[in-house]
């Protein structure tokens, strides 16, 4: 799976703010999917530093990642592990194959194993859930691979036709955050345009609208609470099924 700019840039933020109570300790890390960095070395440069991107080691498979996404520049593709190793991030991936060799097999359409649960200071879903027929469990297990205090990197597509087998609609992450012990600190949506490049757009979570076509939505949140996972009702039905409203003539 990939990271671009936009989720780097996210990730960044959001370890800058986790280290004000962190400190200098390595941060476990899991993302589903291995992590390939996709941009160009100016752009890594400007979110991560000079410092931290010099020399960062090249992928041997450059020519075959560049193949895979469609890319025609020739861009170097960098060793994410690497550059998340100088971060200090101790990095698990998580997949249903093993594609690198290093991965640990979960399918995400199955409940989460019992010691990925409530581990990892960071949880990166580089656009994986909509992979998974079992869409709401996949949703569940990527949260609640989230320790208290950590945090939740994730892209999903908003109209992405045949990307994956589902588009997310926005309501999704206040309705489920709300429920389950997060806080939603940052949510957009980006469409790609015809150079492949992204723009930003506004993302209505509560009421209809037209998004572009080709678009994704952005999310970091943040795990504020420790109660065990329940199914959310979407928001605008949760007050017809309050029971002062089941009681209430129809």
């Amino acid at each position: 799976m990939a990271i671009n700019d936009v989720q780097l840039h996210l990730l960044i933020a959001a370890v800058r703010r986790l280290r004000k109570t962190a400190g200098d300790r390595r941060l476990e890390v899991l993302a589903f999917g291995y992590p390939d960095l996709l941009l160009s070395k100016k752009r890594l440069e400007e979110l991560v530093g000079i410092d931290l991107a010099r020399n960062l080691p090249e992928r041997a498979d450059a020519a075959k990642i560049r193949a895979w996404y469609g890319m025609a520049h020739e861009e170097p593709i960098y060793d994410s592990l690497a550059l998340f190793d100088r971060l200090g991030m101790n990095v698990t991936i998580a997949d249903v194959v093993a594609l690198q060799g290093m991965e640990r097999i979960v399918d995400l359409n199955d409940p989460l194993p019992d010691d990925l649960r409530r581990r990892f200071d960071f949880v990166i879903d580089p656009g994986t859930c909509e992979h998974c027929f079992n869409v709401g469990m996949a949703f569940r297990n990527v949260c609640e691979a989230v320790r208290l205090g950590g945090f939740l990197v994730h892209m999903a597509p908003l109209t992405l036709v045949n990307h994956g087998f589902w588009n997310f609609s926005p309501t999704v992450y206040p309705d489920y955050f709300e429920a389950n012990g997060f806080s939603l600190l940052h949510m957009a949506g980006y469409a790609y345009k015809p150079d492949s490049s992204l723009e930003v757009f506004t993302v209505k979570p509560f009421e209809n609208f037209t998004p572009p076509m080709k678009g994704l939505i952005y999310v970091v949140a943040e795990r504020i609470g420790e109660q065990d996972p329940i199914w959310p009702i979407q928001r605008k039905y949760q007050t017809l099924l309050s029971p002062a409203a089941k009681g209430s003539p129809k």
